[in-house]
């Protein structure tokens, strides 16, 4: 889309053809062993999914829904993770962290970022649902007790189906196979400064097309003067 934005007439190609390019040039992934990020095997409490209702919720306003995961990406020390969370209803990428290891800091510095950020926005965080599976690094109580002060609804995912969090899937694929390529031979500083950027990308360049090819940023401005 931005291709076409630039050249107009002059680019003119399809999908496959596109990836074949890609390929040539060492842009695509390589499958690598992955390693597992939820650990759902715990005694804290699982709370009730209002997200995956009948019918399902659809959120048309920023600060309505936030959907958070965590996934993995390598580093020349071993795999790194990264927790992101995400506004539903714009896409916008609001919280990010890159831990060392699957501790519970990872994800809380996400949500304080992303926190921080809806209040920079004028959006209260208070009655926001939260949605996340119902790994024990979202369900242990420093976590929960963190939504908790900020006023926020918390929604579990109640069987491990991906598609039951899906759009925090397909942001962590975004990120991860849109901007960062062989990681592997870099430093876990140098993985953290390409995700910075890659965040910026996504929110700020990348259109959607669910957005109706407007970038996360760009639907956020337009929900807020919507609401105003």
């Amino acid at each position: 889309e931005l291709c076409r934005r630039r050249f107009g007439r002059k680019f003119i190609i399809g999908r496959d053809q596109c990836y074949g390019l890609f390929r040539s040039n060492g842009l695509c992934r390589r499958n690598r062993k992955r390693p597992r990020t939820t650990c759902s095997n715990h005694n804290y409490y699982i709370y009730e999914d209002l997200l995956n209702t009948t019918p399902k919720l659809r959120p048309t306003r920023f600060g309505q829904l936030c959907v958070a995961d965590i996934t993995y990406v390598a580093t020349e020390s071993g795999w790194a993770y990264l927790s992101l969370v995400t506004d539903a209803a714009s896409r916008l990428i609001v919280g990010w962290a890159l831990c060392p290891t699957l501790c519970r800091e990872g994800p809380i510095k996400a949500m304080r970022m992303g926190a921080d950020f809806y209040t920079g926005q004028g959006v209260p965080t208070e009655g926001l649902i939260h949605h996340s599976d119902r790994g024990v690094q979202y369900c242990c109580n420093e976590y929960t007790g963190l939504l908790k002060s900020l006023g926020m609804r918390i929604s579990m995912t109640q069987t491990g189906d991906p598609l039951h969090n899906a759009l925090a899937e397909r942001v962590n694929n975004t990120v991860k196979n849109g901007w960062l390529f062989e990681t592997q031979d870099k430093t876990f500083r140098q993985v953290e400064e390409l995700l910075a950027r890659a965040v910026e990308l996504y929110n700020t360049v990348r259109p959607h097309q669910s957005l109706g090819m407007r970038t996360p940023m760009e639907e956020m401005q337009r929900l807020l003067s919507q609401a105003a």
